[in-house]
């Protein structure tokens, strides 16, 4: 309801379960804001917005909403905001991987009117093994899935994916969201940081790839 209010510009306070706006009577929102194990899915998700500048997409809602009622559920309490940060950065930033790229290279090319992105690079497995991945596509998404494709790592579908900066400046680093389809047919989200836009989809897919290899 907030983002919506944020995005039409509408003068009308609609937010669902709050009659009035906690400004109206001297209050900010964060304190009303309780997160528990019985908590809504778009609760977590405006305080790692409003409080830590994560802009979750909202089909990302249900998943992390399910990480957070599980610590609140672990803990048989609610979560302050550093906590639930701590569950962000636990499951997806700091997440255990079995992959991890140690080169990469994108860059486009154009050939008979058409361009094309490649994506040159080396990658390591949890058991030392080290692969090499080269792959073309018509973005930066499209080569690194070939370019997984042509080690074998085949069996994941690109479902969707969103993107914005998450500090300001020269030094910015943009933050993508990245949901992909698994054999068993559910889906699972990645996020990948970086400076660079190219680079920060490309470490998303493969951070869900490596949640969704966890999770096997």
């Amino acid at each position: 309801g907030y983002q919506y209010m944020k995005e039409s510009g509408t003068d009308y306070w609609e937010i669902p379960y709050l009659p009035i706006d906690p400004a109206d009577v001297g209050r900010e929102y964060e304190p009303i804001i309780r997160i528990n194990s019985q908590s809504g899915k778009g609760g977590a998700a405006f305080v790692m917005s409003n409080n830590f500048g994560y802009d979750l997409p909202k089909r990302m809602h249900p998943e992390f909403s399910k990480l957070v009622q599980a610590k609140c559920e672990a803990l048989e309490r609610e979560l302050i905001p550093k906590e639930l940060f701590e569950v962000f950065e636990q499951n997806y930033l700091e997440h255990p991987m079995k992959y991890t790229l140690t080169r990469r290279k994108i860059y486009e090319e154009s050939e008979f009117g058409k361009d094309y992105v490649h994506f040159k690079g080396r990658m390591k497995l949890d058991d030392g093994t080290e692969l090499k991945l080269q792959g073309t596509g018509n973005g930066p998404i499209d080569a690194f899935f070939n370019a997984l494709k042509s080690v074998g790592i085949d069996k994941y579908e690109f479902i969707s994916y969103s993107q914005h900066a998450i500090s300001q400046g020269s030094d910015s680093k943009a933050v993508s969201y990245i949901e992909l389809r698994k054999p068993d047919g559910k889906n699972i989200f990645g996020i990948g940081i970086d400076a660079n836009v190219n680079v920060a989809s490309v470490l998303g897919v493969l951070n869900a790839i490596n949640r969704a290899e966890a999770t096997e």
